[in-house]
């Protein structure tokens, strides 16, 4: 139970540090990646602001541009028509050359707390802070993020406290509409999101925080469908081999209208012992989405997933 309290001189001089840090953010008009709620600007498919085919992570430049002109908080100048000079690379101050794409992604939190009759709990959370790049030559490309986290116990860690969530090379082809790959992925599963703590993430183990597994992936994209198939190798970043999962993971989304996209998710894999439930395991999961934006300001997102 949590009840108000007075705040002491320290307290009140980290509360007015956090609550200028908030100000700061919520000012400085910050670009924002792309998200599935992307629809309601008729986008229907990732591949064209995406290094990855099924959505998330690094920003091709159209999509660095696309973030900036329709994601951006423009709060003084109405919305924009042209991308801005900081849409670039580290705000503008690097281009880098057309075969190479970079960027990066910090997420950090701060928790202040004070139980009833019991001393204040502080706690400073680095969720990501991670460099992201990928090398393109003709359809070659070679993709791969490094970071730190705070665990040295994560599922993305090479070692100690240094993550690298994904990486992966590929062959992209017919114009980038498919794009077949191999390294560690992320699982192409139902709705792609950055909340990996929502359930329906974590009880299908298919967040973009550190479930990426290693293996071979074929994705397709066009303004109707786009689907992505992925056979499942293990997650080579942990260990004994018993823990890595195998098996596949895949969806396919039909877009039957303007701002309107629906489909099927499917995953099968087999551990020998369950990294959580530390017994020989085949887990199953099943569903559908669905995205819509039948009022442009709005955008209505759903999943359903059967779990075995």
């Amino acid at each position: 139970m949590y009840t108000p309290i007075k705040l002491r001189t320290s307290i009140r001089i980290r509360f007015i540090w956090v609550l200028l840090a908030i100000l700061t953010g919520c000012l400085y008009p910050a670009r924002a990646s792309a998200y599935p709620w992307m629809i309601r600007h008729d986008y229907t498919g990732c591949v064209t602001c995406h290094a990855d085919p099924s959505g998330a992570g690094l920003l091709t430049q159209y999509g660095r541009a696309q973030s900036d002109v329709l994601l951006r908080m423009h709060y003084f100048s109405g919305q924009a028509e042209e991308p801005s000079a900081s849409a670039g690379t580290a705000w503008g101050l690097v281009t880098p050359p057309d075969w190479l794409l970079a960027g990066g992604s910090l997420r950090e939190l701060y928790m202040y707390s004070k139980p009833d009759g019991q001393k204040a709990l502080t706690a400073a959370v680095l969720m990501q802070a991670d460099l992201r790049a990928q090398v393109r030559v003709g359809g070659f490309r070679a993709n791969g993020t490094i970071g730190i986290v705070q665990s040295s116990a994560s599922r993305a860690s090479v070692v100690g406290n240094a993550v690298s969530r994904e990486h992966w090379i590929g062959y992209g082809f017919n114009d980038d509409a498919g794009l077949i790959r191999a390294g560690r992925i992320n699982l192409p599963f139902g709705l792609r999101m950055i909340e990996h703590t929502m359930f329906v993430r974590s009880a299908t183990r298919t967040d973009i925080n550190d479930t990426q597994q290693h293996g071979l992936a074929f994705a397709y994209s066009t303004d109707l469908v786009r689907m992505e198939v992925m056979g499942i190798l293990g997650n080579y970043q942990i260990s004994p081999d018993a823990y890595r999962e195998r098996g596949y993971s895949g969806y396919v989304e039909i877009a039957p209208a303007e701002r309107v996209a629906v489909g099927l998710s499917s995953l099968i894999t087999h551990a020998k012992r369950d990294l959580f439930l530390q017994i020989p395991n085949t887990r199953q999961a099943h569903g559908t989405f669905v995205r819509a934006s039948p009022w442009r300001p709005l955008v209505l997102m759903a999943e359903a997933d059967l779990v075995v």
